[in-house]
């Protein structure tokens, strides 16, 4: 695991227990889920222009540590208090189909954006966009 993957785990433990003990509402959780993503996004850019080692240890550290396992749990347990026990698994395996699909035609998009316009200007504008358009707010009701 290495000194990075350490320090990757560490960041996120201490990451988690402060986002855990004020995550209770629907509106809390849709922010900081949006923050997380907006800090690993920053992170990603930090890290394309990072100038020396130690900068960009330290963005990938926000991106793996931070960004990756916070919006991870977040989902989670967002899932965990708005399903019930008898689908609970069907909405955790669509939650991590969607993600995968989201990650295969979002790397797509951000590839042929980022040779556009820039890798800079992609990852904000991609980024804001999936944030802008989420309806994470809006309540969803399983039989």
């Amino acid at each position: 695991m290495g000194a990075p993957g350490v320090c990757s785990s560490a960041a996120g433990f201490f990451a988690l227990r402060i986002v855990e003990a004020g995550l209770d509402g629907v509106g809390i959780a849709r922010r900081v889920y949006a923050l997380t993503c907006f800090s690993g996004m920053l992170g990603l850019v930090m890290l394309a222009v990072a100038s020396d080692a130690n900068i960009g240890g330290a963005d990938v550290l926000l991106v793996s540590g931070i960004a990756i396992k916070v919006t991870r749990t977040v989902s989670v347990i967002w899932v965990n208090r708005r399903t019930t026990s008898g689908v609970l698994a069907t909405v955790h395996s669509f939650l991590d189909q969607a993600e995968s699909t989201g990650g295969i035609i979002g790397g797509f998009a951000l590839t042929l954006l980022a040779q556009v316009a820039g890798i800079s200007i992609a990852l904000i504008a991609f980024t804001c966009a999936l944030v802008t358009l989420s309806h994470a707010d809006r309540a969803m009701t399983f039989p």
